[in-house]
């Protein structure tokens, strides 16, 4: 029967580091964080970083927007926020509407206070193996695996999604690290190939956010699966990973309570280390 990983003692060393690496910075801080519209997902996540920032004296400024502001005035607040020297770290979180260009959005924010990883400037960093800011949910996997103390090298790793802030960024860090890693997406799965790349994976990372949407004939036994997708199933949060393949796997990170729970506390190390920075590279 494959083992639910705990990650309470990791979550509380984390915890520690955080209120440490507070001590060390003197005077305000503040974290700037850009909703749009309302979705469930976000306002968890959100409501998860105002706690964090009550603990650790962080000012926590949230700007809601809707569908009527236009590109050119979201584009003006995070001008004036790269400017604002109290505001150390800059969070936009997705989904953005249709209408709007992630790429001039992303591209317009400072990467100095880029806590998520996601300006072309700081992804571009990790393709070149020298990174400044990763996503805090791709430091949150890496953590998993350092913990766990598997060596990667060689290692056959599949991916289920490709996302800019997550799947591709952390695709590029694994193959630095040696591993044989697939890349799965929709096409994947509706050509019907989806479960010919899993079965052979050593390691599955699944970000697809559906749930149960992993099956145990899918997966090799022991595989080591971490679980990214958080849905919504019969009034309660879940993985991507069916109870069956839950058994089958070696080992796999538990939802809610897995990578979830350590991403914002990266988010802070990240502001933390943001907060630091001297503007020279």
């Amino acid at each position: 029967m494959g083992k639910i990983l705990d990650i309470a003692p990791l979550k509380k060393k984390l915890m520690n580091t955080l209120l440490r690496e507070r001590k060390k910075i003197k005077g305000k801080i503040a974290l700037a964080s850009f909703c749009f519209g309302k979705n469930s997902s976000v306002e968890i996540y959100i409501s998860v970083q105002k706690k964090l920032s009550e603990k650790l004296n962080v000012e926590y400024r949230l700007f809601h927007f809707s569908s009527r502001n236009s590109l050119s005035e979201i584009l003006s607040k995070i001008e004036t926020l790269n400017k604002d020297k109290t505001v150390k770290g800059v969070i936009i979180h997705r989904p953005l509407p249709s209408k709007l260009s992630e790429y001039k959005i992303f591209s317009s924010l400072s990467f100095y206070k880029d806590i998520e990883g996601i300006t072309p400037y700081n992804l571009g960093r990790v393709l070149l193996k020298k990174p400044l800011f990763i996503s805090p949910t791709v430091l949150s996997i890496l953590r998993i695996l350092e913990e766990l103390k598997i060596s990667l090298y060689g290692k056959d790793i599949v991916l289920v999604g490709f996302s800019s802030h997550i799947g591709k960024p952390l695709a590029t860090i694994l193959l630095d690290k040696f591993a044989t890693v697939s890349i799965t997406h929709i096409a994947t799965y509706r050509k019907k190939k989806l479960p010919s790349y899993l079965k052979k994976a050593d390691i599955i990372i699944s970000c697809v956010g559906k749930p149960k949407f992993l099956k145990a004939d899918w997966i090799k036994k022991d595989a080591v699966i971490i679980d990214v997708g958080i849905s919504s199933y019969k009034g309660k949060i879940c993985g991507d990973v069916d109870d069956k393949a839950v058994k089958k796997a070696g080992l796999v990170t538990a939802v809610p309570g897995g990578v979830g729970s350590l991403t914002p506390l990266y988010l802070f190390l990240n502001l933390f280390k943001a907060s630091q920075l001297k503007n020279e590279l």
